[in-house]
């Protein structure tokens, strides 16, 4: 099994310094205005890029499943200014606790972005452990289980 590649301490938006594509942990609550991305790291992408939850929530309209007042889509990317840019889902509701079926559901969505993008890396906030109350090696186990070999290109960020 592939190991992700690394886990670091710090900000994910110093990747926004590099050429790497950037995701955050999301949620599949749309408004008017597009995906809700009202708190953590979800927060701190939106505001780094401001096009990003109308963006995100075009494309989720396009390829998640609407559900019980919410959209399943596991992962969505979006290019703004030549750089990819990822919703990657670990809750239903943005007031839920992440799901680990989420998490690999969306990270096996990853895989088949990345299997399509050779050489692209991918640096993401760690999902579901901070307000999605996830244990930091039950969200490795299913990212590096639904990765597979492409897990040595996504690097996550610990604050």
């Amino acid at each position: 099994m592939a190991r992700v590649a690394r886990v670091l301490r710090g900000d994910f938006l110093a990747g926004l310094q590099t050429s790497h594509a950037l995701a955050a942990p999301t949620n599949g609550v749309l408004t008017p205005r597009g995906l809700v991305m009202g708190a953590g790291a979800a927060k701190a992408l939106a505001e780094a890029e401001p096009r990003l939850p109308r963006l995100f929530a075009e494309t989720i309209r396009r390829e998640g499943a609407y559900q019980g007042g919410v959209y399943l889509y596991g992962f969505v990317a979006v290019e703004v200014d030549g750089r990819s840019y990822g919703a990657f889902q670990t809750k239903a509701h943005f007031r839920d606790r992440a799901d680990l079926r989420l998490v690999h559901l969306a990270a096996s969505r990853l895989r088949r972005f990345l299997e399509e993008r050779p050489g692209l890396e991918v640096h993401m906030a760690f999902p579901g452990i901070g307000l999605g109350g996830l244990k930091p090696g039950e969200v490795l186990e299913a990212l590096e289980e639904a990765l597979g070999e492409v897990g040595n290109r996504v690097v996550l960020y610990r604050l």
